[in-house]
C-alpha cells in the first residue's frame, strides 16, 4: 500500500520534478561558467581577496531562491489535486492509519527534495574545490544550509496550507509561513548561521506535524 501511495505521488509530480531537475542542471552550469569567467577576468588573487576581505558572494543570487521555489512548487503540485473536489477524503479512507498515509505522502515529497538538494550541494562542493580552498567551501556550506532547510520547510508549509479547509485560517497560515521563512533567508555573513542552524532544524521538525493538524480538520469537516 505504501508503494502504491508513492507511485500515486510520483504520477502527480513527475513532470514538475523533471522540469526542476533540468533547471537545476542549467543553474549549476551557469554557476561554474560564471565562476570561471570571474577568475579569468579578475585573476585568482584579486577574486580571492574580494571574497575574503569584502565578503563578495561566490554563488549567484538566484541559487538562494531555488530551494524555496522548488519546495513550494512540488508541494502545490502534490497537494492541490488532493484538495480538488475533496479527493483527500478518499485518500484518508484507504485501509491504513491516517498518520501513515500522510507520513508516506510527506516523506515522498521530502525524499524528492532531499535528492535534488544533495545533488545540488555535492556538485557545487566538488566543482568549487577547483577554484577555492577548503575554508571557503566550508563557509559556503554554512551559507547554503539555511537555504536548503528553507526549501524543506516551504514544502511542509505548502502542504499545511493546502490541507487547511477554512480560507480565513489558510490566510493566517500563509502569513505565519512567510514570517517563519524569513528566518531562513537573513542577509549577512555565512558564519552568522553557525549557532542558529539547530534552531532552524527544530522549526523544520515542528513544521512536519502542521499538515497532520489541518488534514484532521479537513476530514472532520471543519467549517
Amino acid at each position: 500500500m505504501i508503494q502504491a501511495l508513492f507511485y500515486k505521488e510520483w504520477t502527480k509530480t513527475k513532470r514538475i520534478t523533471l522540469l526542476v531537475a533540468i533547471l537545476l542542471v542549467a543553474l549549476l552550469i551557469y554557476t561554474f561558467i560564471s565562476t570561471a569567467q570571474m577568475f579569468r577576468v579578475g585573476g585568482a588573487v584579486s577574486t580571492l581577496t574580494n571574497i575574503l576581505l569584502k565578503d563578495m558572494p561566490i554563488l549567484p543570487p538566484f541559487l538562494k531562491w531555488f530551494p524555496l521555489l522548488t519546495g513550494i512548487l512540488i508541494g502545490l503540485v502534490q497537494f492541490i489535486p488532493e484538495m480538488t473536489d475533496k479527493r483527500m477524503k478518499l485518500t484518508l479512507h484507504l485501509p491504513l492509519p491516517e498518520t501513515k498515509i500522510l507520513s508516506a505522502m510527506l516523506l515522498y515529497g521530502l525524499t524528492t527534495l532531499l535528492t535534488l538538494y544533495v545533488f545540488m550541494y555535492a556538485v557545487l562542493a566538488l566543482g568549487l574545490q577547483v577554484y577555492y580552498p577548503a575554508e571557503i567551501i566550508v563557509s559556503t556550506t554554512w551559507q547554503l544550509l539555511p537555504w536548503l532547510l528553507g526549501g524543506i520547510i516551504s514544502y511542509l508549509f505548502a502542504a499545511w496550507i493546502c490541507f487547511e479547509p477554512i480560507w480565513r485560517y489558510r490566510i493566517f497560515n500563509i502569513l505565519g509561513a512567510v514570517g517563519a521563512l524569513s528566518w531562513f533567508y537573513l542577509d549577512g555573513k555565512p558564519g552568522i548561521y553557525i549557532y542558529f542552524v539547530p534552531c532552524l532544524m527544530l522549526l523544520v521538525i515542528a513544521a512536519f506535524y502542521f499538515p497532520f493538524y489541518s488534514a484532521a480538520r479537513f476530514k472532520d469537516g471543519a467549517q
